[in-house]
Order: C-alpha cells, then sequence, then structure tokens
C-alpha cells in the first residue's frame, strides 16, 4: 500500500507512515445504516418543544390534476419516540375513517386554494367555513341537502353570507368529484335566501340634495359619499386610492380598482360634477391617501352623515347603484354605463340600474301620436 500523503511504500495494513508520520485512513466502504422504517410507515417531526407523529394515508387530487399527499397526524408528545409508538394507533384511526369529513376538505382548501385568492375573499372564505361548523365532523358523502340547507338557513340570514357558504361547500365538492367521492354536487341545489333590499337599494333625489347641502355647510366628510356616487367607486376602492392616482387633465382616478380585472385595469371616470369636491378631499386628507382613516371609523362617519341629513339608513355599496340608476335615468346608453361602473359583463351593469313604474311611464310615455292621419 501506498501513503495517502506522501506515497511512500508501506507494509499492509500499516496505520501510520514511517515517512511523514501521516494516520492512514482505511479504504473499507462505509456501512450504511439500516433504515428502522420504511417509505410510508411514518415518521416523528420536531415542531417547538414536542414531537408530532405523522403518516401519509393516501393522494389527493384537485379539479386541475394536480396530486398532494393526504395525512393524518397527532401532536403534543413530549419525545420522539413516543410520537414513533403512537404511529400505529394513528394508523387504526385512519383505517377506520377512511374518508375526510368537512374539517377535512377545509384543511386542504385552506392551505393549497386559498392562497391564491385575495385578502377580502380568503377573509370571507374563513368566514364561511366558520358558519359550517355545525357539520365540521361530518363526511361529505353522508351529507344530504335537506341537511346542508338547514344548516346554512340557520348560520346565514343574508343572501351575501350564505353565497360564501355556497361557494365554499361547491369548491368542497369539485374536490370530492376528482377523487370520486360523491358523484354529484349538492351545494350547486342549495337555495340561496333573497338579496337585501337595502343592499340594492339607490338612494333618492330628495337623499342627494341632502348630501350637497350638508357638504356646503362644511362637513367635508359628505364629500366621500357624493365622491362614490359620482364615480361609482367602491368603498375598498376609495379606502385604499391615493392622491397620485389622480388624474386631474384626464379627469380620472387610475389605479384604485378592485376585485376584478376589468375594475382593476379601467380608470374611473371623474365628472365635472364632482371635481371640486375631490379638490376639497385632497387637500384637506392628511398624507398620501385620498382619505386617512381606517375601515371601521369609514364606516362610522358614514352612517352618521345618513343621520344628520334624515336619510335612509342604505350601506355605502348604495352608492354604487346611484351611480348605475341615475346614468339610466339620464338616458345614457346602457354600454356607457358599463364601462362607467367597469362591468365586465353588461347584465351586471342591468343589476345596478333600478327603475320603478315612474320611470317605466315616462319611457312609455315617449311614444307619441303621428302628427298626421293615417291615409
Amino acid at each position: 500500500m501506498q501513503c495517502t500523503k506522501c506515497g511512500a511504500q508501506l507494509p499492509d495494513g500499516s496505520v501510520f507512515c514511517h515517512m511523514c508520520g501521516k494516520k492512514q485512513v482505511s479504504a473499507a466502504p462505509r456501512k450504511q445504516r439500516t433504515k428502522s422504517r420504511g417509505n410510508g410507515t411514518g415518521t416523528a417531526i420536531k415542531r417547538g418543544k414536542t414531537w408530532m407523529a405523522r403518516i401519509v394515508t393516501g393522494w389527493w387530487t384537485d379539479e386541475d390534476g394536480k396530486k398532494y399527499a393526504r395525512t393524518a397526524s397527532k401532536y403534543g408528545f413530549a419525545t420522539k419516540k413516543e410520537a414513533l409508538d403512537y404511529i400505529p394507533t394513528l394508523r387504526r384511526q385512519v383505517e377506520q375513517n377512511e374518508t375526510l369529513t368537512l374539517t377535512g376538505y377545509w384543511q386542504f382548501y385552506e392551505a393549497k386554494k386559498l392562497p391564491e385568492l385575495s385578502k377580502d375573499k380568503q377573509t370571507a372564505y374563513r368566514i364561511a367555513w366558520r358558519r359550517w361548523s355545525s357539520l365540521a365532523t361530518r363526511k361529505l358523502e353522508d351529507l344530504k341537502i335537506e341537511t346542508l340547507q338547514a344548516a346554512m338557513d340557520e348560520a346565514a340570514n343574508t343572501y351575501y353570507t350564505a353565497r360564501d357558504m355556497k361557494n365554499l361547500m361547491s369548491h368542497f365538492y369539485k374536490h370530492a368529484l376528482a377523487n370520486q367521492t360523491v358523484s354529484v354536487n349538492l351545494a350547486q341545489y342549495l337555495q340561496l335566501p333573497p338579496a337585501n333590499a337595502s343592499e340594492q337599494t339607490p338612494f333618492n333625489a330628495k337623499e342627494l340634495d341632502s348630501l350637497w347641502k350638508d357638504f356646503a355647510a362644511g362637513n367635508t366628510f359628505t364629500g366621500y359619499i357624493l365622491l362614490m356616487i359620482y364615480t361609482g367607486m367602491m368603498p375598498g376602492e376609495l379606502l385604499q386610492a391615493k392622491k397620485e392616482n389622480i388624474d386631474w387633465e384626464g379627469k380620472q382616478i387610475r389605479g384604485a380598482g378592485l376585485k376584478t380585472a376589468t375594475r382593476k385595469a379601467a380608470p374611473i371616470v371623474l365628472a365635472d360634477a364632482i371635481l371640486p369636491v375631490l379638490r376639497v378631499l385632497v387637500d384637506t386628507s392628511p398624507g398620501e391617501k385620498l382619505i386617512h382613516i381606517n375601515k371601521d371609523n369609514f364606516y362610522k362617519e358614514y352612517y352618521a352623515v345618513l343621520e344628520r341629513i334624515g336619510a335612509r339608513r342604505l350601506p355605502p355599496y348604495s352608492c354604487r347603484h346611484t351611480t348605475g340608476t341615475d346614468l339610466a335615468k339620464a338616458d345614457v346608453p346602457a354600454f356607457t354605463i358599463q364601462k362607467i361602473m367597469r362591468h365586465a359583463k353588461i347584465t351586471t351593469t342591468q343589476l345596478y340600474t333600478h327603475m320603478d313604474a315612474t320611470d317605466a311611464l315616462s319611457g312609455v310615455n315617449a311614444l307619441k301620436k303621428p302628427s298626421n292621419k293615417c291615409s
């Protein structure tokens, strides 16, 4: 053998080189440690000061065809050995309850799909999940439409809350359908309560006049209500808009749109009547934002204005409905209203134009008798 350092010839089995003193390292192959647990038999993972036992119970395929490991776990073991010793018990529990409960569907959705949504939609779905809590331990395939409907009716008495619950449950069913756990999406048959009339009611002419008078009297906050009415801005858009977003020359607000791609891309157009109001709001609001107030205080101030002027207690979204309705009453073409409201579909715009019997009568009276008698 040769010295690993100087290359001198050494007797076989030499521990040190007699020339340079280098300790010789055996070239014998290192023994590989035998695994104590094979693949799929479970593992222990340290979480802070305690250990967690976890096993893979199968694979989950979402509606897009992507596969994810489905796991079961138990937390709170003091040592790694305790966690490993619990794995057979954990597996027996899973085998006794092979299919997912609603909680399992939510955990998967929360981890894999919810992060892809906007923050507002994430919040809405988390609230919706809490409202489904009465069925959290039930298996999806065991639920009947009557059970789902009763749970939703008890937990949600408004249209939008029930709608979020229905949409979330529909996501669960899509995942179950992809894995052939169920054969039909029962969520599609859930009946929503009627939309709250106040949420779809525009301000009337008297209330609008009172808002202008209140602003003229020096109540600056009322200007924000007028701004929403004359632009179709949503409350969230107003709260995030910055002064730098305003294009005074082009009479537009850019980069403040929310929710849909159309609203995010399209500018908010400014009527000549609202420009002086906007100038006051910009001059009186500190900082870079158009309105320097948080969401809770915004709603508090908003309803205080309505109470002061004697208007109905309509929600802020009624401002946007007033925009669409007043444009329609002014005979603005429907597709122009669609552009102003920044809707992707004309059918959505139609939901914002609330015409009553008086409007219909005015419209039909546009039909005139012929000026000359028929021959």
